[in-house]
């Protein structure tokens, strides 16, 4: 079966490489759609940077990673998704074109490194590993958005392509670790070159992160899970370390820090529109507040307070006072109420993506990096895998850097493995709420027998059997009839 490029639109949209010299140090004054274009090394370079603009415009999305957990309640001025209300169906799902518009991309710049010649050896292994790399991240999204996608691993040459269906879901993750082995490999050095692009550590957390989603949620059990922990020890060889202030991670003026291992770049004169809009608020909703200057806000009322957090997620912090990581990720706006004297909660919103207050233009810019792997992550995912396989005391010690770095202190609970898995998760939501983190967690622990998703997200509730994978939006599938609908849809 065979389908015409002009009516798909379904891999591939015309896509020029923006400027991104500021982290990139690279002048892409080429065109990617021209024919002319593939002459030189440095043009390989020039598409990688848009192929990671593209990255951060799919990354920049909580739809995927938190809309459909429990972090979230409506916010100030809305709307919520579909997603958040676990409401989806096939016309009105999300589409995957761009997922693999991206992948097409992707798969061109593999094809062309073959072609070019370069000086550098080690330059074209570079590029040749974030490739793989990124292609690998991009096919583990859709893998667990979708489970069984389509595998595309060449670019378009023609106008006219065989059309496919999806393969299983065991075959979408025997390519993912294809792509992985293939990118640890290609690596020159075993270091960052510069954490706003895919390094060798980067990549061993990618793979932690597949080896513990395989073990829990396709069953791969111990095998799994020991690669994911050998995984890791390569990640904390690489000299990533826990920051002493957990709200420094986040701050605008402390990028690609020393526990960062993999973000993508934002810079308020080059990108704009950070998902942090969608959960700080204007101005002119707390004008009465006490303190508005110290608040997460935009006066030029471009911030749009779609979701405030959960009550759920307020009351888990409650839980052990004294947390830091609940002023950094939660702000309430506070007034001294004139008939009582007492003071009052205006609204509350997340408070982790601040972005920068510009001074010359008197509002501020949401441009904090999206951070994909940061060490405070890994070393929840190493306690999951610990505490998986029965290794109950290791797993209680790599959960207590994280609770020792907020203040709270050992873990002292109850110590058998369903009590120290569910207080696992829970330091996951407390550590990473909002780093569109939480639903690929929920997930995992649920196919890994720890909770009942449809018992702990209130959307869910009376919807057992609801489906966790997401529908295939229906206009790809009327382009493509080999493609399946999800089931349960």
């Amino acid at each position: 079966m065979k389908f015409h490029l002009k009516i798909a639109g379904l891999l591939i949209v015309s896509v020029a490489v923006t400027a991104c010299t500021d982290y990139l140090d690279v002048k892409p004054n080429s065109d990617i759609t021209s024919a002319s274009f593939w002459n030189e090394a440095g043009d390989a370079e020039a598409y990688l940077v848009g192929i990671y603009d593209r990255l951060r415009d799919i990354t920049n999305n909580t739809v995927y990673g938190e809309d459909r957990a429990d972090t979230f309640d409506p916010g100030y001025i809305g709307p919520t998704s579909e997603a958040w209300a676990q409401n989806l169906l096939a016309n009105n799902a999300p589409s995957w074109s761009g997922d693999y518009n991206l992948i097409y991309h992707l798969n061109r710049l593999l094809l062309e490194l073959e072609r070019l010649n370069f000086n550098d050896q080690d330059r074209k292994d570079q590029i040749l590993a974030e490739a793989h790399g990124i292609r690998a991240l991009q096919y583990f999204r859709l893998a667990r958005v979708y489970g069984g996608v389509p595998i595309v691993l060449n670019p378009i040459e023609s106008v006219d392509v065989d059309l496919v269906g999806r393969s299983s879901v065991d075959q979408v993750f025997q390519q993912i670790n294809s792509d992985i082995d293939a990118s640890l490999a290609a690596f020159p050095e075993a270091g960052f070159e510069d954490k706003n692009r895919l390094s060798k550590p980067a990549v061993y957390a990618l793979q932690a992160d597949v080896k513990l989603w395989t073990a829990k949620v396709l069953k791969g059990g111990t095998a799994d899970l020991d690669q994911a922990l050998t995984a890791i020890s390569q990640v904390e060889a690489s000299g990533v370390t826990l920051l002493p202030e957990f709200s420094s991670i986040f701050s605008s003026d402390n990028k690609k820090n020393d526990e960062v291992i993999f973000s993508l770049y934002f810079n308020r004169d080059e990108q704009d529109g950070h998902y942090g809009l969608r959960l700080a608020t204007r101005g002119d909703n707390i004008t009465q507040a006490d303190n508005f200057w110290d608040f997460n806000m935009s006066k030029a009322n471009r911030a749009r307070a779609v979701y405030q957090p959960s009550v759920k997620l307020m009351s888990l912090f409650k839980e052990n006072p004294g947390d830091v990581r609940e002023d950094a990720s939660i702000i309430h706006a506070v007034y001294t109420n004139p008939d009582t004297g007492t003071k009052d909660t205006l609204i509350t919103v997340f408070n982790k993506f601040r972005g920068t207050w510009w001074e010359d233009n008197d509002d501020r810019y949401y441009d904090d990096d999206l951070i994909l792997y940061r060490l405070g992550d890994i070393i929840l995912l190493k306690a999951e895998a610990l505490a998986a396989k029965g290794e109950i005391d290791a797993a209680i010690t790599e959960l207590n850097k994280t609770r020792n770095r907020a203040g709270i202190g050992d873990y002292e609970g109850p110590r058998d493995q369903a009590s120290v898995e569910q207080e696992i998760l829970r330091e996951r939501w407390r550590e990473l709420n909002g780093e569109l983190k939480r639903w690929w967690d929920l997930i995992r622990f649920h196919e890994g027998g720890t909770i009942n998703i449809y018992d702990e997200i209130p959307n869910l509730e009376g919807k057992d059997g609801y489906p966790l994978y997401f529908p295939v939006n229906q206009t790809i599938i009327d382009i493509n009839p080999l493609i399946d609908q999800t089931p349960g849809y």
